[in-house]
């Protein structure tokens, strides 16, 4: 589905395998039981720690950057054998050949892409607010609009 609809969903594929791996493994009390009356009656809120918080710790590492908000749109998956695939990351991810044949993932370059943009905005904003101070300043001396738009137009 994620596949299909990369902007549809707002969490990433490493949040249900983090889900999977844990759904058995008895270190969060998040899934023992049946149900949540249960979990109450036993008090495993208070014998063991929640998985929620643990994704919610490090949401930055299950969020998919590639979602869009978009409301009302229903999704229509096709399902035909065409289109369905093996879960790679999950079912195949013990074999090490598997692993070193799959290229990065285009989400992790798109972060690093993010990161860089906001890298930049920054410092565009830094250097706005130093040639702020210079007009500012340059203003304070008698100098005529006219000369000010020129050292404007010089500094960029």
């Amino acid at each position: 589905m994620s596949k299909q609809f990369p902007t549809a969903f707002e969490f990433n594929e490493q949040l249900l395998i983090t889900i999977l791996d844990h759904l058995y493994s008895c270190r969060f009390g998040t899934f023992l039981y049946n149900s949540e009356s249960v979990r109450e009656k036993e008090k495993v809120t208070e014998k063991t720690l929640s998985l929620w918080s643990l994704i919610n710790s490090e949401k930055s590492k299950y969020t998919n950057p590639f979602y869009s908000k978009e409301l009302n749109r229903a999704l229509y998956p096709v399902a035909s054998m065409r289109h369905l695939e093996l879960w790679v990351s999950y079912y195949i991810r013990w074999n090490p050949r598997i692993r070193q044949q799959q290229p990065n993932p285009v989400e992790q370059r798109y972060m690093e892409l993010l990161a860089l943009r906001d890298d930049y905005m920054r410092r565009l904003e830094e250097l706005q607010i130093t040639n702020n101070s210079k007009i500012s300043n340059s203003s304070a001396s008698s100098t005529s609009p006219s000369q000010m738009m020129s050292q404007v137009q010089t500094h960029f």
